[in-house]
């Protein structure tokens, strides 16, 4: 009986230890010759190849991506992408595929004017939309380089700059020239990965799965 009960302790230690470890939040900040830099929950990381944190294994790196094994799972990742967004080749064009959360939302990271951000995919929004300051932090100029004009939010109808963003990127997915609006508010939203960037690459949604192919 003792024997029984040390194993099915292992078994549950094993199990909550597994579940925790799928669990880190991952985020590639930087990629350099031979290491990555890496978020994980939080904590900023460097991993040179064949380094390992925890259950985190950096197995090759390169100028456009890292691929990482996590428990004992390989995963590329492009700057600034999550694990909710998994990047593949396939034949035409890069694809990612985002999963969505608990809340049936599909969020990624993402780069603006080579700046990390965290996108939420809205097929509602005409555009890419982010409040002004994200705006700001993103050194985007919209108060002189900008049209206004109106918004409608959660809040009501609130001021606009519609401009011009030179480079999205999502994964490896790159679109140049994408229109984006910067709401005159302040609010916790992600920046919201409208249509002015979805309708320029092939989407295909599939249950809790979200896919992004470069046309």
């Amino acid at each position: 009986m003792a024997g029984y009960l040390q194993r099915l302790v292992g078994v549950v230690t094993l199990t909550i230890l597994s579940a925790l470890a799928s669990a880190s939040d991952i985020v590639v900040l930087g990629l350099l010759a031979d290491r990555v830099i890496v978020k994980i929950d939080g904590e900023t990381r460097i991993l040179k190849v064949g380094e390992s944190y925890d259950n985190i294994t950096l197995v090759t790196v390169n100028s456009q991506e890292a691929r990482l094994r996590i428990n004992g799972k390989e995963q590329l990742f492009g700057l600034g992408q999550d694990r909710g967004g998994v990047q593949k080749r396939a034949e035409g064009g890069e694809t990612v595929e985002i999963t969505a959360n608990e809340q049936k939302q599909f969020l990624t990271n993402g780069i603006i004017n080579g700046r990390i951000v965290e996108f939420i995919v809205d097929t509602g929004a005409n555009t890419v939309s982010m409040n002004r300051n994200d705006a700001s932090r993103l050194g985007i100029d919209f108060r002189r380089l900008g049209t206004t004009g109106l918004s409608a939010t959660a809040n009501g109808t609130v001021k606009n700059w519609r401009v011009v963003l030179d480079k999205v990127k999502v994964g490896a997915i790159t679109v140049i020239s994408v229109e984006a609006t910067v709401r005159d508010i302040e609010d916790n939203i992600p920046v919201l990965l409208g249509m002015s960037f979805l309708s320029r690459v092939k989407l295909e949604h599939n249950d809790n799965k979200l896919k992004l192919t470069a046309k």
